[in-house]
Order: C-alpha cells, then structure tokens, then sequence
C-alpha cells in the first residue's frame, strides 16, 4: 500500500521525503520493524505486564536500520536522506489511522461490541461471546486471551495496540467471524486504540476507583470512559447500569440508544427473585419481550450485574430470550473471577481477581452469600501503583471477613513492607490479621487453618501467572498454587 493513500487518513500530517513509496507494514516497536515498513515513534505501554517502555522516538535509529522506510514522529529530528519523515500531533491518534487503513478496516464487517467499566469486563465479555456464539460466528477479545469463533489465542493487553488490534479483527473477518465482543479499557481509549471503530453497542458495567496512578483523579478516570460513550452514534446501543451512581452522566454522555440493567432501580432489564449458592445463582429476567426464569453457573450479585449487561447488549443486536437465556445458562468458565478450586474438600476454596476496593466488596458480599461458617481472606496490593486504595482495602478485608492474611501482589520496585504497612493503617482490629510476605506461604496458612463450612477466598491476582518482584518476576499462578495446596491437604487425610 503507498504511503500516500495511509497519509490521507491523517488530515495533520506534515510530510518530508517521497510519499509515493510502497509500505509493507505498520509497526510502534522498532523490533518488529521488517524492510518497507513505516514505524510510529510512540511511548509503549502494555496493560496486562504494567510494563512502561522509554519514548519510542529513542528507538528511532534502530528501526531505521531494521529497514522502515518511513518513520511518523512527534517531535522533529533528523533521519537520513532516503526516509520520509511524518510529522504529526499525536501519534498515537495517527497509528490507529494509519494501522485501521492499512488492514482495510476489518472491524466494519463486524458487529463489534465494547465493555467498559472498572470492574466485570472480562466475564460481561465472556457472557455475551455466550449468547451470541448461540447462533453466530464470534469473536472476543479481552484481558485473558483472544478468540476466534471459539479457538483460544494469546493475548497481550486488554486493548491492543491499533495494528495488533486490527490484525485480530483481520483474523475473525478470515474465520467468517460476523460478531466481536471486547474490552475496552480507559488506557485503550486514552491512547487511542479504538479510534474509528464502529460499535454497535457500548455496555459500561460500574465505576470504582481504580487506575489513578494513571488518571489522577476520579474525574479525569469517569472522563475517559465517558469519551467512549460519546463516539456511538445516534442508531447505536449504550448499555448503563442503573444502579450505580455515576450512571447519569454516562446517560447524558451519549447520543446512541440507551438500555439501563438494575437490580435495585427500575431499569429496562432487570434480575429479579435471586437466589445465591456456591454452586451459582438462579433468578428471573425482566425484559420489555418477557421474564424467564435463568439458572447460572455463575456466583455472586456483581456476577447477575455481568449477565445483565451482557443480555442487555444482545438484546440491542435483537437476539431472542430464549437465546439470551440458553447463552446465559451455558457453563462460563472465566479463569480467576470467583474461580473455585474443587478437590473434594469440607470446606470453599475461590480465586478472583478483586483488586479495587468495590471489587473486593462486591467478591466478599458474594462470598457472604453463600453463607459460609466463616471467610478467611488473603490479598495484598500492588506496588507502584495508586496507594490510596491501600487502607481502603484493608478496611473492607477486616470488616468483611472473619480472618485476613495479608501478603504481597506484584510489589514490583517498591518495598513490600511499606506497601504491608499501607494497608494495615486502614485496620482496627489487628487481632484477626496476619502478614506474611510470600504468597504461597500465606496461601498455604489459609488453607491449612481452614474448618468444615469455612471459604477462603485469595483475591488480587486471578489469572495473572506470574509475581512481579524488585529484580525478578516469578512464575505465580493463585489457582495452580491454591490446587496443589487443597489437594495436598486433601490427599494428607
């Protein structure tokens, strides 16, 4: 494809050198560079490592003698003669031009539909990929992994850059996928990683704080997911949860046709007659077409908010109840969100990946409401990341359980006793708490101090594989690990 014609997408683009040369690929990493390709200087961040790379202009050189042809820039700086030269604004807005052009924008012959929201993004993502693979071909695309009509692809963040993301829209358009359902984080929007996508339908599940080492402040975090809101057109869906607080100004943010899911409030989709078990919840949905009664595998009330959203968003495609009632009764396995470990033991073992403050309310009212003898907790949270939320945390912890271990998640570069002391400074009852710094001790304490009709819940990490330590990140799986402790407990009697 000529240059020229990926120039034409972005309207600031200042040109130096020949725009009549042919691009082989578009790449931001200068590593991935291949001759013909123009490379987009941008500072590299990936979400599901918090891994921040140094401005991408330094890498410029490199690319260069990789063999880009052509380099898009920021900030001006000599290049050889020979290489053209982009100027523009931002280029990050530039590459998700540039990326949706030069894959012939795939995602226009999807129905796409984003999930945002602090908390439930993947498992709302899992259960409308439920629903709709009932009678479609559909894609997904998420935190975990990516999939394409049901085959399982590694996944690197929870948006991806532009070019990777129009790559996997590329992929589903060749598995004659018709239906994609994504995350859409606040970074993804930010960084513009879904610039000029359409969606058919934009759900938002909650707002909680979270991500303020980035956002700063609450407002600026709800601004970046109202941006998101305000892109859907006007014959488009926007699913709102009525229950949550914040809820009018993502009514107000958007043009697009609005659909509000409650539990509490009236709302155009709503659960109601709940009924809670460890082994899932059961409770009839309210829709303007009709009530039928549904039977989940699923637990918790923050997990009945999630099938909401997600019969909400397929209700706007206008798929029937008894589809969205057969996709949402199918076994849902998400890994680490309320993932049980079951080795035939007298007592509940669950892994989630709570590590917001509302998170872990939301995972231990759903553990309360299975009625457990008592909840053991085990968490910790994550260094160099917002630290307001530490004492948070702590609090709920003591207040909402029985027993709390708290140990280390994801220290990264910052002391893991000072981030231990953060959390205990939100905890007045010291008697019901322990520390212990590794993980896999703290696990097996829980475990072992465990009684008949007890829960332990370990939350934080889910289905991260590995801890991120000051010099070294470490294999660490909480549910490989809490396995192989309850079964050894299990196997010991």
């Amino acid at each position: 494809m000529k240059l020229s014609q990926l120039l034409a997408t972005v309207p600031d683009a200042n040109v130096t050198g020949s725009a009549d040369i042919e691009i082989k690929g578009v790449v931001y990493d200068q590593l991935r560079v291949k001759p013909g390709f123009l490379y987009v200087a941008i500072n590299i961040y990936t979400q599901l490592d918090k891994i921040e790379l140094p401005d991408g202009h330094e890498f410029v050189d490199k690319a260069i003698a990789n063999g880009a042809v052509a380099v898009m820039l920021e900030r001006d700086m000599p290049v050889p003669d020979g290489i053209t030269k982009i100027l523009v604004k931002s280029t990050r807005a530039a590459l998700a031009c540039v990326a949706g052009e030069f894959y012939g924008h795939p995602s226009r012959k999807l129905k796409v539909i984003g999930v945002t929201g602090t908390n439930g993004k993947t498992t709302t993502a899992h259960v409308v990929e439920s629903i709709l693979s009932m009678r479609h071909r559909t894609g997904l695309m998420g935190t975990l992994y990516y999939k394409v009509a049901g085959e399982i692809r590694k996944s690197k963040d929870t948006t991806p850059e532009p070019p990777d993301l129009q790559e996997i829209f590329l992929q589903m358009v060749e598995g004659n996928c018709s239906h994609v359902v994504m995350e859409v984080s606040s970074h993804g929007v930010d960084f513009h990683r879904v610039d000029g996508i359409q969606f058919e339908v934009g759900a938002w599940t909650n707002f909680t704080q979270d991500h303020l080492d980035y956002h700063k402040t609450m407002e600026a975090y709800r601004e970046c997911k109202l941006r998101f809101f305000r892109w859907l057109e006007p014959d488009k869906h926007a699913v709102v949860n009525a229950d949550d607080p914040t809820c009018p100004y993502f009514v107000e943010a958007t043009r697009a046709k609005v659909i509000r899911i409650g539990i509490e409030n009236p709302a155009d989709i709503m659960a109601k007659d709940i009924r809670y078990s460890v082994n899932g919840t059961e409770f009839t949905l309210v829709t303007p077409k009709g009530s039928v009664p549904i039977k989940s595998r699923l637990r918790g009330q923050f997990n009945v908010y999630n099938s909401l959203v997600g019969a909400a968003c397929c209700y706007g495609l206008g798929e029937d109840l008894e589809t969205i009632k057969a996709g949402l009764e199918k076994p849902i396995v998400v890994a680490g969100r309320f993932q049980p470990v079951e080795r035939g033991q007298d007592f509940v073992c669950i892994i989630d990946y709570a590590h917001t403050p509302d998170g872990l309310v939301k995972v231990l009212n759903a553990a309360r409401a299975t009625n457990p003898r008592r909840i053991i907790t085990v968490f910790g949270c994550g260094g160099d990341r917002d630290p307001s939320k530490r004492p948070i945390m702590g609090q709920i912890a003591t207040e909402m359980s029985d027993f709390v271990i708290i140990t280390d998640d994801n220290p990264r570069t910052e002391d893991p006793e000072k981030i231990m002391q953060d959390i205990l400074a939100g905890i007045q009852d010291r008697a019901k708490v322990e520390t212990i710094h590794d993980r896999r001790e703290a696990i097996e304490r829980a475990v072992a101090i465990a009684q008949p009709g007890d829960l332990v819940l370990i939350a934080g990490k889910g289905h991260e594989t590995t801890q991120t330590l000051k010099d070294r990140t470490i294999e660490f799986n909480d549910f490989q690990v809490a396995d192989e402790v309850v079964a050894k407990r299990v196997g010991a009697k």
